[in-house]
């Protein structure tokens, strides 16, 4: 026997989440999420997290400052505790990167946000532990921090259900039932659901699902890593969010005495890679690598304690930004796809639009235009997703 709702929301992490209690949120009728296992268990789980508006984007710094202020306010709606570390932005880039740099400082500045150029000496003041080459530049976004995964998706969670979505985890979408080219329902372990739409919020997962019809998005499944290091007694204990293109690194607090580290971008891989079978442990031969970077960068940090790490999937795109559209061929069927591992930062501002997308026909708070699915084929992809900057290979 089918099971009818209104709106399908497929996928749990933050996007899916945030879609689902957008759409709620608008009455838009019966709001049903099926995610297949557990929120948050593709990438936004164990995303890094971070929170900074720094893009040469305009729709993706817009949608940069939407997260930002939504997570800033996020416990004031729950009566919960705060989710959001205001800890501050240091991003590094090399000499050969001023002119790109200055270009996008000048249009964070027009957008109104607290960023300003530092020297060796100021970022040494906001981290006695970073040091700064003579032949790289250095930037502080004051209201730029970080957020827990984990207490996010369960705040976005919370929020779907105060509006009145129906969330349900264990429910695996199999298959879309698609008649004369509308979407009508899915298949599922449990049985068929009838809708009037679908939004794919299914990250790795949406190639598979999308497979069997005549409509392919130009995304690709890659593995990233992290890695998680404890401060020694006397390493201090301030630690802001940096992002460092010359080491090709981010680095965040992840206690009140860890450190955790990772790549800026996720490693092109030569094979497809199954989203339900893959290495979710960091490789042993790329820790030490990252200790020697994370050395070279913060000095007084050498004897950090190593804790190991992990291996998480990201999905991107040629441009690295997302897509948020219709997709063509399946009348009813939206796609919010290909964050590039920021997937909870860009989610409140995708929840927002795939609402507007859904019920109104058409995007208000943000033009799409450079989101849309059929960007690549016209040739008309961002360039370096807004941070032209040069990084290391990971």
């Amino acid at each position: 026997m089918s099971q009818a709702c209104d709106i399908l929301v497929v996928g749990g992490g933050a996007v899916g989440l945030s879609a689902a209690s957008r759409l709620a949120r608008r009455r838009a009728g019966r709001v049903v999420l099926l995610e297949k296992s557990f929120f948050g268990a593709g990438g936004s789980g164990k995303s890094a997290g971070l929170l900074f508006q720094h893009d040469g984007v305009p729709v993706a710094a817009a949608m940069a400052r939407g997260g930002l202020r939504f997570y800033a306010h996020l416990h004031e709606s729950l009566g919960s505790p705060p989710v959001f570390t205001r800890a501050g932005m240091v991003l590094i880039v090399r000499e050969s990167d001023r002119a790109a740099l200055d270009a996008n400082l000048a249009a964070q500045r027009e957008a109104g946000v607290d960023v300003r150029p530092i020297g060796g000496q100021e970022l040494t003041e906001i981290d006695a532990n970073a040091r700064l080459a003579e032949d790289e530049l250095a930037v502080f976004e004051a209201d730029a921090g970080c957020v827990d995964p984990v207490q996010v998706l369960t705040g976005l969670a919370e929020s779907a259900r105060r509006h009145g979505a129906d969330l349900r985890q264990g429910v695996e979408v199999q298959g879309l039932d698609v008649e004369k080219g509308k979407v009508v329902g899915v298949q599922t372990n449990e049985g068929p659901y009838t809708c009037g739409a679908v939004v794919l919020a299914t990250g790795p997962w949406t190639p598979r699902l999308l497979k069997p019809y005549k409509t392919a998005l130009a995304v690709e499944v890659r593995r990233t890593q992290a890695a998680f290091f404890r401060r020694p007694i006397d390493g201090g204990r301030r630690t802001v969010v940096t992002i460092d293109f010359a080491q090709g690194l981010y680095f965040r607090p992840a206690s009140a005495d860890g450190l955790q580290v990772g790549p800026l971008s996720a490693a092109e891989t030569k094979e497809p890679i199954n989203p339900d079978e893959y290495n979710e442990a960091a490789d042993g031969d790329w820790l030490p690598g990252v200790r020697q970077r994370l050395s070279r960068r913060f000095p007084g940090l050498h004897r950090s304690y190593g804790r190991g790490g992990y291996g998480a999937l990201q999905v991107v795109t040629p441009d690295g930004l997302p897509i948020l559209d219709r997709l063509p061929g399946l009348d009813g069927v939206y796609g919010a796809v290909g964050f590039a591992g920021r997937s909870i930062l860009m989610a409140p501002a995708a929840g927002e639009v795939v609402a507007e997308l859904v019920i109104d026909g058409k995007a208000a708070t943000l033009d799409l235009t450079p989101l849309r699915a059929a960007r690549f084929g016209e040739g008309d992809g961002a360039k370096n997703n807004g941070l032209p900057y040069g990084t290391i290979a990971n």
